[in-house]
C-alpha cells in the first residue's frame, strides 16, 4: 500500500510538473495555436465570404426566406469545428515535446536513477499532455460558443454543448496516444520541430478545417478519413454544424423538398466516405475507441521494449 501511495504521489507530482512546464512556455502555447490562427485568418480573409456565396447559390430562389444570421451561423459553426478539430492535435504535439526535451536535458536519466517506476514517468507525460490539450481546446471551444452567442447564431442546446466538450476530451486522448508513439522515437527537439511543422501544416486539410474533405477526390477522402483526428472532427461537425443546417431547413419548411439540407450535409462532410462508402457517427465513435485501444497497447509495448531497466 505504501508503494502504491508513493507511486501515485510521484505520478501526480510529475503530471502537475509537465502541465506547469507547458503553461509557462509561451512560445510552446503560441506554436500550439498557430494552425488555429491560420484557420481564423483564412476564414476572415476569404473562406467565410466564399462559403456564404456558395450557400446563397444553393438556396437559389429561396434565399430571401433565410436570414443572413442563419447562413453565417452555419459557416461560423463549421469554423469552430475546424479550430477544435485541429487544436486537439497541435496542442498535444507541443505538450509532448517535453518528452524529447527531458531526454536532451538528461532529466530522464534522473528519473531512471530514482525509485520512480518507468511506467509512472510515461503515464505522467500522457496525463499532462491530455490535461493541457483538453484545457486549451476547451478554452477555444468556450470562446467559440461565446462568439456564436454574440453574433446571434447559436443553435446548440446544453446537452449538445456538453457533448462537444466530451468529444474534445476524446480527441485529446486519441491525439496524445497517436502522437506519443511517434514522438517516443525522437531524441532531438530540432528533429521533432520538423515533424511538428509537417503535422501542423497537414492537419488543417486532414480534418477539413481549410476545405471540407468532401471537395477532395474519393481516394484522397479515404486516406484523410482514416486518420483518427478526422473522425473526431467529423463528429464535432455533426453536432456543431448539423443544428445550423436543420435550422435553415426548418425555415424553408419543405419548399425545396429538403434538397438544401441534403446538399449542405454532403458539402460540409457531416458524413465521411471511406473507400467510397459513407460512414455515420456510430462508426466514427467506434473507430475512435479502437484507435485509442490500439495505440494504448502499442505505447505500452514500445515502453516495455525500449525500457532499459526493470520497474
Amino acid at each position: 500500500m505504501t508503494d502504491i501511495k508513493r507511486n501515485f504521489r510521484s505520478y501526480r507530482g510529475m503530471t502537475i510538473r509537465n502541465i506547469k512546464v507547458y503553461a509557462k512556455d509561451k512560445m510552446a502555447i503560441l506554436l500550439s495555436l498557430l494552425t488555429q490562427i491560420i484557420v481564423l485568418g483564412l476564414y476572415l480573409m476569404f473562406l467565410k465570404s466564399n462559403y456564404v456565396d456558395i450557400i446563397n447559390n444553393g438556396l437559389e430562389g429561396f434565399k430571401d426566406l433565410v436570414s443572413k444570421a442563419d447562413i453565417e451561423g452555419l459557416v461560423n459553426s463549421w469554423l469552430i469545428s475546424g479550430v477544435i478539430g485541429t487544436s486537439v492535435v497541435t496542442v498535444a504535439l507541443n505538450t509532448l515535446n517535453l518528452m524529447v526535451k527531458d531526454k536532451e536535458d538528461k532529466i530522464d536519466s534522473d528519473y531512471r536513477a530514482s525509485s520512480v517506476k518507468g511506467s509512472t514517468v510515461v503515464m505522467s507525460y500522457f496525463s499532462g499532455a491530455v490535461a493541457s490539450t483538453f484545457i486549451i481546446s476547451s478554452i477555444l471551444l468556450s470562446a467559440g460558443y461565446i462568439f456564436l452567442a454574440c453574433t446571434g447564431t447559436f443553435c446548440l442546446d446544453i446537452p449538445q454543448q456538453l457533448l462537444v466538450y466530451a468529444l474534445t476530451l476524446l480527441g485529446s486522448v486519441s491525439g496524445t496516444l497517436v502522437l506519443m508513439l511517434f514522438i517516443s522515437f525522437f531524441k532531438k527537439s530540432a528533429t521533432l520541430s520538423s515533424f511538428g511543422v509537417m503535422v501542423s501544416a497537414s492537419i488543417g486539410f486532414i480534418v477539413g478545417a481549410y476545405v471540407p474533405v468532401s471537395q477532395f477526390s474519393e481516394n484522397v477522402q479515404t486516406i484523410v478519413n482514416l486518420v483518427p483526428g478526422s473522425q473526431i472532427a467529423a463528429m464535432m461537425r455533426n453536432i456543431l454544424v448539423g443544428p445550423a443546417i436543420d435550422n435553415i431547413d426548418k425555415t424553408l419548411d419543405g419548399i425545396d423538398k429538403g434538397q438544401f439540407a441534403e446538399n449542405a450535409r454532403e458539402m460540409f462532410a457531416l458524413k465521411l466516405k471511406i473507400f467510397g462508402t459513407e460512414v455515420d457517427t456510430g462508426f466514427m465513435l467506434t473507430y475512435s475507441f479502437i484507435i485509442i485501444a490500439v495505440f494504448a497497447v502499442l505505447n505500452i509495448a514500445l515502453y516495455k521494449i525500449s525500457s532499459k531497466r526493470k520497474d
